[in-house]
């Protein structure tokens, strides 16, 4: 995916976003059935590119005309595109933020109101960058990328196969992740060729990719003759590792990857590395909002 980073802190003029929740899941009531007395649920249809990157419509405010917002779990605060906020006429301020281990200048803002579905988002802090390279690759207008600092408002589902989102009550059913609301970011606990690392569930990538500055060494990986660039990952290139069938453990199934990726001496406090939904094959993922759970879904 193009123009995109990798954010989970992003340092304002007043101070800096930090994490120290654990990482386990929340302890929920386990409730597999929808509740029959939960009224009609609130669906709202998706877009779906390269079998991964997902789209949706919202409503800034009191505009009729809705705009496109990629919904990326992987992106906190959520992003908007620099030609919106112009249009707007939205002041913006110097800012800095964390990007993959490098602090790098940019600019923030305030959008007054984002509706989707049940959730109204007001006085949302987001990030401002020029998404015009992921609009000419998806050859759509996208008005920003949407995180879970929005998605978490509401409970949900995500379903690739449908095409949709679904707010309401949802199924406990999968594989859970914890959501920590001060980070806007999901970390999980995997197993990787035997070694533990936190991995961010990621919607917004559909691989699986380790931060090397984050491991004493890596010996213990596969590596490949071949390199290529990181795009899908950031907004500009990178150099990016290939290695080899790792094997993966995720709630105690076996998952299994022909290929990975490590970005060499990249390195986060929050996680070890990103954890593509798709890249293991699952069809869709659920968020319950009381107990800050996800719960990935094959």
């Amino acid at each position: 995916m193009s123009a995109k980073r990798k954010v989970v802190r992003l340092f304002l003029l007043a101070g800096s976003l930090a994490s120290t929740g654990p990482l386990h899941a929340g302890i929920c009531r386990i409730t597999p059935d929808r509740d029959a007395d939960a009224g009609p649920p609130n669906i709202i249809p998706l877009k779906v590119f390269n079998n991964y990157l997902l789209v949706v419509e919202a409503h800034l405010g009191d505009s009729p005309q809705p705009q496109n917002f990629v919904l990326d779990t992987g992106t906190a605060p959520s992003i908007i595109n620099v030609t919106l906020v112009k249009q707007l006429g939205l002041a913006t301020i110097s800012a800095t933020l964390s990007d993959i281990g490098k602090i790098i200048t940019t600019q923030a803002s305030t959008m007054p109101e984002i509706d989707l579905g049940p959730i109204r988002a007001v006085s949302l802090p987001v990030q401002v960058q020029d998404l015009s390279r992921l609009e000419r690759d998806l050859d759509i207008p996208i008005a920003g990328i949407m995180g879970l600092d929005v998605l978490s408002k509401s409970s949900f589902r995500l379903d690739y196969e449908k095409r949709e989102i679904e707010f309401g009550d949802i199924s406990h059913v999968g594989i859970p992740a914890h959501f920590d609301e001060r980070a806007g970011i999901a970390v999980t606990e995997v197993r990787i060729e035997g070694r533990a690392a936190r991995m961010l569930v990621d919607t917004g990538t559909d691989r699986v990719v380790l931060l090397g500055g984050n491991f004493a060494d890596l010996g213990w990986l596969a590596p490949r003759n071949t390199s290529q660039s990181g795009r899908s990952l950031v907004d500009r290139k990178m150099p990016v590792q290939v290695f080899s069938a790792p094997d993966i453990i995720l709630g105690e199934q076996h998952f299994s990857k022909d290929r990975a990726y490590l970005v060499p001496g990249s390195t986060d406090p929050l996680f070890d590395g990103l954890l593509g939904v798709r890249a293991l094959g699952f069809r869709g993922l659920s968020y319950d909002q009381a107990c800050g759970t996800i719960y990935l879904q094959k």
